[in-house]
């Protein structure tokens, strides 16, 4: 091995720690992976496996890599949504979804950037503070053209102004990405029908930053950091979040540099504690028979798996039915990990597979409690030519407790009042 591949090699290894450095080496090749793997099914080499990846990454530290397999192995590592599947289904349960973005960041800071296509979407979060490269100005728009449009009951209060004890954190894709506008509209006004005392951040929201972290970025830490910092110095006892990847980030990768002083909750955690407390009341009729996808971010990764389920079951005339893979085994739709970033065309196939998979079942509608799911869903929706619905859970219980606020009414009139 040539002094500077050495140097290079001894940086990645430094990034790791003891235990995934042992985990290279401890992989059966029982090839549970394989089997599993969502990516896999959509680009069958071995390269894209978790054990074609541990044993890529080991020899490339060991300098037994050849050149031609080194590129293969780095783009592996980024045709990879860090879905966790991997881990639950290894015998040994190798923490390879963590495994994955501590490589990422390792590789990085041995001088081997990211694809072109995230450091792109990196950039512009750390300037932008939000992957669309829009003015943080703009980040609450969606409220005054909410309000501006008749959609709520009552204009949401900036929390600078009126410092309530829930704050709702919108996130960057319901914030900026008119699609998806309508989540936080209707997470809005579900609130205000429930009673609930809350206000949004304004400007002052800031990206969560946890595309970082996938992607492998060391900027995070500092980043996350002083988010931490500043939520402590506000007087606020509950975060409630939509997105999963969000939830993700404020819930799980603060966790070692945040204490927890605030709770974080994922919005469908919530919509169940207020339907239980009576809060939330659930009037009309909506007779679905309906599928739930369980997004990564919030299932594998947070095991928020019963709540979001209840919330469905608590709709009336509305029927659930499982597809074969939920819960931990829920197949990813394809958008973490920055993999829609490098391989739009792998995100749009593994989406219509899940879709395909929810037609079988026989369900209407699939349904998800996440943004960024919704988004995804709706891609495979295209690539499979299918008919079936794609909602966000919100969707579901507006119809039964707010039926003016039906994501396409609120979509158009979001429009019509710019």
């Amino acid at each position: 091995m040539a002094r500077n591949e050495k140097i290079q090699a001894g940086k990645i290894a430094a990034g790791l720690t003891r235990r995934q450095l042992l985990e290279m080496n401890a992989c059966t090749r029982c090839g549970e992976c394989q089997v599993w793997c969502p990516v896999y099914a959509q680009d069958s080499r071995e390269a894209i496996t978790a054990r074609g990846k541990l044993s890529s990454l080991r020899r490339f530290i060991d300098g037994s890599l050849s050149e031609a397999d080194r590129k293969d192995f780095i783009g592996a590592l980024y045709e990879c949504s860090a879905c966790g599947q991997c881990h639950v289904v290894c015998p040994i349960r190798i923490g390879t979804h963590d495994l994955w973005e501590q490589a990422r960041m390792s590789l990085v800071n041995a001088g081997i950037p990211q694809p072109e296509a995230q450091i792109q979407q990196l950039s512009a979060i750390k300037e932008f503070n939000n992957p669309f490269g829009k003015p943080q100005s703009e980040r609450s728009r969606w409220a005054d053209l909410a309000w501006k449009a008749g959609l709520l009951k009552a204009r949401i209060p900036l929390w600078r102004e009126q410092r309530t004890p829930v704050v709702y954190f919108a996130g960057c894709m319901a914030s900026f990405d008119p699609a998806l506008q309508p989540v936080a509209v209707q997470s809005a006004r579900l609130l205000q029908e429930a009673g609930v005392a809350f206000s949004i951040l304004g400007e002052d929201e800031p990206c969560c930053m946890s595309k970082l972290r996938r992607m492998g970025d060391g900027a995070f830490i500092g980043n996350a950091r002083k988010r931490a910092e500043m939520f402590d110095r506000m007087e606020i006892d509950t975060i409630v979040v939509s997105c999963a990847g969000c939830f993700k980030g404020l819930h799980g990768d603060y966790s070692t540099i945040w204490p927890g002083s605030k709770k974080v909750l994922h919005f469908s955690q919530f919509q169940d504690q207020l339907i239980r407390e009576g809060r939330l009341k659930l009037k009309r009729e909506t007779p679905l028979l309906v599928t739930y996808h369980d997004p990564c971010h919030l299932g594998r990764h947070g095991q928020v798996y019963d709540q979001p389920r209840r919330v469905l079951q608590s709709v009336p005339g509305l029927r659930l039915v499982e597809m074969p893979r939920h819960r931990a085994f829920s197949s990813c739709c394809g958008m973490g990990g920055g993999l829609k970033a490098v391989s739009p065309e792998i995100q749009h196939k593994m989406a219509a597979a899940r879709v395909r998979e929810a037609e079988a079942t026989g369900a209407e509608a699939i349904v998800t409690p996440c943004q960024t799911c919704l988004q995804g869903l709706l891609n495979g929706k295209k690539e499979a030519s299918s008919a079936m619905k794609v909602f966000h859970l919100n969707e579901v219980l507006v119809r039964s407790i707010c039926p003016e606020a039906t994501h396409q009414v609120v979509e158009a009139a979001l429009a019509a009042a710019v």
